[in-house]
């Protein structure tokens, strides 16, 4: 377990959350962190080259295969996590998904 979720907003496409990390999660924080700082730049400056990269970046969090799961065990497999600090947001690449 990486850390927990606390939904504080569920919008139509996204799910914000207050995240509280475990120890764990000190090994994947750089990636997040790295995403995050990416995702500001690219939405300042939609150079090809800052694209490629937040695909790739896109691509090794997904790789993970990280699983968001609830306190009743249901959860989802296929989605986007975002984590800045103690700020997250999530969101299902397939809706239609039953969860977990």
């Amino acid at each position: 377990m990486l850390g927990t979720l606390t939904v504080t907003e569920a919008g139509t496409f996204a799910v914000q959350a207050v995240f509280e990390a475990t120890t764990a999660f000190a090994a994947y924080r750089p990636l997040f962190d790295e995403d995050a700082a990416l995702a500001a730049q690219v939405a300042d400056d939609p150079d090809p080259a800052l694209l490629s990269r937040a695909e790739a970046l896109l691509e090794r969090i997904l790789a993970l295969g990280l699983m968001l799961r609830s306190a009743r065990g249901t959860g989802y497999r296929d989605f986007l996590l975002s984590i800045e600090g103690n700020q997250a947001g999530f969101r299902p690449l397939t809706p239609e998904e039953e969860p977990l």
